[in-house]
């Protein structure tokens, strides 16, 4: 795990002790990562969200600019991370964690982390955050030239043609390119020239990502015959144009 500094005020760091003997109150018996404050620093349109597991954390730092903050976007920002840990959920076996012990529940609530109707988004909300987290983690026009090693232009051509062979999700007037597109850092999936032009240009960009990483029943190969995600199919050379053709009903 790569290691940190936080810069914290006096307050914070107090708050960073109180969190680690939480974190380790509720993981007592595991193994857990060690939290320090480092300096001080005062950061008033800082916000910072900490995701801690058995194997180490992370911290993501956001600036507001001076804005208030609303308890309502904070909420659905760390709904954010919920549907980013899902994301990783699909694409890796994870076991199910221990059921909270009641102590362990009413500290949490005690802190503030209480269950029901006021924290959980409604399910336009739950769709405008998996988008927001989408558009976050894709690249830009100049990210994916640089990569592939063409041009500017040659993305653009390939995003606004008439018949589309990239797939990207307009941003004003720029262009966000999700990397489920990406087989490498360096390398689109084999076959989306061939794929992308029969998806619907109308299409929700969720429901386009889930499509071409959600195993098809009719995607089958294999002597089990094990069904894989248009992705994979893709990848591992098979044919492009089955794909097409089954790309019509996203």
């Amino acid at each position: 795990m790569t290691s940190a500094s936080l810069k914290l005020s006096a307050t914070g760091r107090r708050g960073l002790i109180e969190l680690g003997r939480a974190v380790h109150k509720l993981l007592r018996g595991r193994q857990v990562v060690e939290l320090h404050a480092m300096g001080v620093v005062d950061a008033a349109d800082e916000v910072l969200v900490l995701v801690v597991t058995r194997q180490g954390a992370l911290v993501r730092s956001s600036k507001v600019h001076g804005r208030a903050l609303d308890a309502r976007e904070l909420r659905l920002q760390l709904a954010g991370v919920d549907a980013a840990i899902d994301e990783v959920a699909r694409t890796r076996l994870a076991a199910a964690g221990p059921q909270l012990s009641s102590a362990e529940a009413a500290m949490l609530d005690e802190a503030g982390f209480v269950e029901g109707p006021v924290n959980v988004p409604s399910a336009l909300e739950c769709s405008r955050i998996e988008l927001e987290v989408m558009i976050r983690n894709s690249l830009t026009i100049a990210d994916a030239a640089k990569v592939l090693r063409v041009t500017t232009s040659r993305i653009r051509q390939r995003l606004s043609s008439k018949h589309p062979t990239l797939y990207g999700i307009k941003e004003g007037r720029g262009w966000r390119i999700p990397r489920f597109q990406f087989e490498s850092k360096t390398k689109l999936v084999r076959g989306l020239d061939v794929v992308m032009p029969h998806v619907r240009r109308g299409a929700h960009p969720v429901a386009v990502r889930d499509w071409f990483t959600t195993p098809h029943q009719d995607l089958v190969v294999g002597g089990d015959d094990e069904r894989v995600t248009p992705r994979a199919w893709l990848s591992a050379g098979q044919s492009a144009d089955v794909v097409a053709e089954l790309a019509t009903e996203i």
